[in-house]
C-alpha cells in the first residue's frame, strides 16, 4: 500500500495481523524487508512495515532530506491508517527517526522500542561505520553494500538474497543523505521529554553501544535497556526469536491497551 506524503511523495507500507500498532523503522538502505521476522508479532499486534522515501517501493521526493520531513513520512503513513497511537519502533539509525517522532509527536506515541539505538553518535567505531556508509553510497557502491548488509544480518542464503535485491532498488543519494542527518542527530539533551515505556535492546557483543544504555537510563524516566547474550547488533535479523519475546513481553507489562 502507498500513502502520500510532503509534496505527494509516495510512501510505501505493509500491514499485517490486528491490534496494538507496533511501526517499525528500518535503518538507511536496507528497506522494510529489514523486519521480515518481526511479521511473527502479528499473532497479537498490529505490524506496520514501511520504506523510507528513497529506499524500496517508495518515492525519492522533491524535497531536500531533513530528519523533520522523515518523521512527517510516519505521521503519514499512520494517518493512512487511522492509527491514533502506535508503538514506534527504531533499529540502529532508525531509531533516531524514531526518538523524533516521539519527541515531536508524543500524542501519537504509546512506547519506543529501539533495537542498538543511540541519541548522538559520540562513539568512534559508530562514526566509522557511518562515514563509510556515507563513502559507499556517495560512490555508488550498492553491490558492495548490498553483499555486505546481507552477509551481516543473515546466515541464510535466501534471505540473503531478498535483503540483497531490495538494497539494490535504493537511491544511493538519498541513501548518503539519511547517513548524513543520522550522523548529526542528536536528541541526549531532549530525551527526559520522552514519558512513554522505553525499551531498548542492545546485543552483548556490540561493546561499542553499550555506554548509550547508560545514557538512556540517566535521562529517560521509565526504561528498560536489555542485553542479549551472544548477539551483535544485527537483532532484528539474526537473533529475533530472543527480540520478539522480549518485545511481547515488555508490552504485557508496561502498555495498556
Amino acid at each position: 500500500m502507498y500513502t502520500n506524503s510532503a509534496k505527494e511523495t509516495k510512501i510505501y507500507y505493509e500491514t499485517v495481523g490486528t491490534g496494538m500498532p507496533l511501526l517499525f523503522i528500518h535503518p538507511p538502505g536496507m528497506g522494510h524487508v529489514t523486519f521480515t521476522k518481526q511479521k511473527e508479532l502479528a499473532d497479537e499486534y498490529q505490524v506496520i512495515l514501511y520504506d523510507i522515501r528513497g529506499n524500496g517501493r517508495s518515492d525519492v521526493g522533491l524535497l531536500p532530506m531533513t530528519m523533520e520531513l522523515l518523521i512527517e513520512d510516519v505521521k503519514s503513513v499512520l494517518d493512512d491508517l487511522s492509527i491514533e497511537k502506535a508503538i514506534i519502533c527504531g533499529y540502529s539509525n532508525g531509531g533516531c527517526i524514531a526518538q523524533e517522532f516521539a519527541l515531536t509527536y508524543p500524542e501519537r506515541v504509546k512506547g519506543l522500542i529501539l533495537f542498538g539505538g543511540f541519541p548522538e553518535v559520540n562513539s568512534y567505531i559508530l562514526r566509522k561505520e557511518f562515514q563509510l556508509g556515507i563513502w559507499a553510497t556517495r560512490n555508488k557502491l550498492v553491490d558492495l553494500m548490498a553483499f555486505g548488509l546481507s552477509k551481516a544480518h543473515w546466515k541464510n542464503k535466501q534471505m540473503q538474497q531478498e535483503l540483497r535485491d531490495y538494497i539494490k532498488q535504493n537511491d544511493m543519494k538519498t541513501t548518503e543523505e539519511m547517513y548524513k542527518e543520522t550522523l548529526h542527530y542528536n536528541s541526549t539533551d531532549r530525551l527526559q521529554e520522552i514519558n512513554v515505556p522505553v525499551l531498548i535492546m542492545y546485543g552483548s557483543l556490540e561493546f561499542y553501544t553499550h555506554h548509550y544504555g547508560e545514557q538512556f537510563q540517566e535521562k529517560l524516566k521509565n526504561v528498560e535497556v536489555v542485553h542479549i547474550s551472544k548477539a551483535t547488533h544485527q537483532i532484528p535479523t539474526k537473533h529475533f526469536r530472543e527480540a520478539n519475546h522480549i518485545i511481547k513481553d515488555f508490552i504485557n507489562r508496561k502498555i495498556k491497551e
